[in-house]
């Protein structure tokens, strides 16, 4: 049985309707023909290539350099023509037959509509059914093909009605409704305000005009009359409704596939493909009319996406919350599947490097791979599930096979990239779902998940700095060992059992020692003392530096012969470093101690005081023997 062929669509999720027009084009297209499995890896937005998210972004586009495709398309909407030029020289580098939608790469063909016939009819219904003679033009950039036939057309209808050319009224200007908006000062200061309509390349900067002249008073057609060459669903519901061209996405996605899989068999296809735009006239450009079937449909859509969205928000933002606090690994990977399948979407998988599982759950600094690599040789599916796998769990896979699953007759893998920053950590995988791209929401989701692994990663800083702060809070700095702070904080653990044992310990004339020879060679005295009591107490017990020559050691040990043991051993220790440093001193200890037993219990008080008692005992006994 031969393997499907598999396709990959670069795409961009910044224009949200037209990525979602294209990719459920693609796919049902190439599931129609049969023998494909499409790849679409994307990610959110277009972002400055200097700008500290682009890295990140635009990463996941470098499956290009792992994974073997035997063809690609590539949407216009991703971002730069640096960008564009980098991934065609790539695929001319593999081999990989590849076209483009909306943009051209290079010698390579490419697919996009012609705004000429629509700017042509447009400018022509404007000067001629309307009688408009002062139309300003309203581009995105001079690089762009649809500006360049934009602008010819607009010329050439001028010039047919004896129409004198103003190069003044052309505006170029990227895509917001801030930048609509933004027109209308524009105009007034080049002095073209008195112009009877305009068309604008992007239905959105139409938009944001149309509302800065509502917000001054005038009125969208009495006042002005709109025009754009992109009609989208934000035009169709907009009041007025803007006239606009029907850029045909899902026909230039549907040819695209036929382009490619030509290539792909060894074909030629011209450099050079066109569809036509189709106008639609609404009431922006003063033609009254009765909403059409399309926009009904358009409406209907609307209303349902709100309804489901308002639904699901609430839910989202829940999950959000609970991803927020997870403490593990695995905690938050049963968190993001729980969170999809709350949402309806029923086959994904959580990918990240294998290299960056450690660091999540690490209190160390980041350290990224190299930008020209940076994905792991081995991905991790944190967690997924689909129907032929079941649920996975930590599972790994080679990175060139880009899914924990391989790919059937049909099947559509969508990728987006999982990043904190400009910190690439991996991607998800929605397998058979058209659920990232039909589902805004999804947006807020995906950002859910993006910042609970770098809130993983704070929260095993923040634990390490308590704990380390814990740990400064109850060690004497001199000496290393436990203050009397941990007493409080572990002799619960002993005491509550009621079979322990408390020994006081005391040195032998550190008074002297500071007189004689200096506070530094008493402080090394210390040192020397709890070295020995450490080297030579059981690694369960407590050991504590009460205060100045004074130590206190808890323990579970029941034994007296444990203490008389164990205060020769220190003694003897503390010769032999004596002899080993050529000190000019004596180093010795007084040891005193207090037994609990379930048969005789002591509090801790009065073991204390025992053991205390007992130390200054020995402490005479050890003078006069010195004597």
């Amino acid at each position: 049985m031969n393997q499907p062929k598999k396709i990959a669509l670069i795409t961009n999720a910044s224009n949200f309707e037209r990525q979602k027009n294209i990719v459920i084009s693609v796919h049902k297209t190439l599931k129609a023909m049969g023998g494909y499995v499409l790849y679409v890896i994307s990610n959110y937005g277009i972002f400055p290539e200097e700008g500290p998210y682009s890295y990140a972004e635009s990463g996941i586009y470098d499956f290009l350099d792992y994974a073997a495709f035997d063809g690609c398309i590539i949407e216009g909407n991703i971002g730069s023509h640096r960008l564009l030029d980098t991934l065609a020289a790539k695929l001319k580098k593999k081999g990989t037959p590849f076209v483009t939608i909306n943009i051209a790469a290079p010698d390579a063909p490419f697919l996009t509509f012609s705004t000429y016939n629509a700017a042509y009819e447009l400018t022509d219904h404007l000067t001629n059914v309307h009688k408009c003679r002062k139309i300003n033009l309203v581009l995105t950039t001079e690089r762009e093909l649809i500006s360049k036939q934009t602008l010819l057309a607009y010329k050439e209808v001028l010039k047919k009605g004896n129409i004198p050319y103003d190069s003044n009224r052309i505006v170029y200007q990227t895509v917001s409704t801030k930048n609509g908006r933004d027109l209308y000062r524009i105009f007034r200061e080049k002095k073209i305000d008195d112009a009877q309509a305009v068309i604008c390349v992007h239905d959105v900067l139409a938009i944001g005009l149309c509302l800065e002249l509502e917000s001054r008073g005038k009125k969208v057609p009495d006042d002005m009359l709109l025009c754009s060459l992109n009609r989208s669903m934000n035009s169709a519901v907009f009041r007025p409704e803007i006239t606009g061209a029907d850029r045909m996405d899902a026909r230039l996605a549907e040819r695209a596939c036929y382009l490619v899989t030509e290539l792909m068999n060894g074909g030629n296809v011209p450099f050079e493909n066109y569809e036509t735009a189709v106008i639609h006239y609404g009431e922006s450009c003063g033609c009254k009319k009765i909403l059409s079937s399309d926009s009904a449909k358009w409406y209907q859509q609307l209303i349902v996406s709100k309804v489901e969205a308002g639904g699901q928000i609430s839910q989202i933002m829940q999950f959000n919350d609970a991803l927020e606090t997870v403490d593990s690994l695995d905690e938050l990977g049963e968190n993001i599947r729980h969170m999809l399948l709350g949402i309806q979407c029923k086959e994904f998988f959580c990918c990240i490097n294998q290299g960056d599982m450690k660091y999540i759950i690490n209190d160390s600094a980041y350290q990224p791979l190299p930008k020209e690599k940076p994905f792991d040789d081995t991905m991790v599916a944190l967690t997924g599930t689909a129907k032929r796998c079941g649920i996975l769990h930590r599972h790994a896979f080679p990175l060139n096979e880009i899914a924990p699953v391989k790919g059937e007759d049909g099947d559509i893998f969508i990728l987006y990239p999982l990043h904190h920053k400009d910190i690439l950590h991996g991607y998800m995988v929605f397998l058979n779902e058209y659920f990232p791209v039909e589902v805004y929401n999804y947006r807020i989701c995906h950002e859910g998940i993006c910042s609970s692994m770098e809130n993983l990663h704070r929260q095993m800083i923040l634990r390490s700095s308590i704990k380390e702060l814990d740990e400064l809070h109850m060690r004497d700095q001199m000496t290393g060992l436990y203050n009397r702070f941990a007493i409080s904080r572990f002799s619960e653990d002993f005491v509550n059992s009621k079979e322990f044992s408390i020994a006081m310990i005391d040195m032998d004339g550190l008074k002297t020692i500071n007189d004689n020879y200096g506070h530094l060679s008493g402080n090394h005295a210390i040192c020397n003392t709890a070295d020995a009591i450490l080297e030579t107490a059981s690694k369960s017990d407590l050991i504590v530096r009460y205060g100045g020559d004074e130590f206190q050691i808890i323990s579970r040990n029941l034994d007296p012969d444990y203490w008389e043991t164990l205060h020769a051993q220190i003694n003897t220790l503390l010769a032999e470093k004596t002899v080993q440093q050529k000190l000019p001193y004596h180093l010795g200890i007084s040891l005193g101690f207090a037994i609990s037993t379930a048969a005789k219990p002591l509090a801790y008080a009065q073991s204390f005081e025992i053991a205390d008692r007992a130390m200054y005992e020995n402490k005479k006994l050890r003078k006069k023997e010195r004597k």
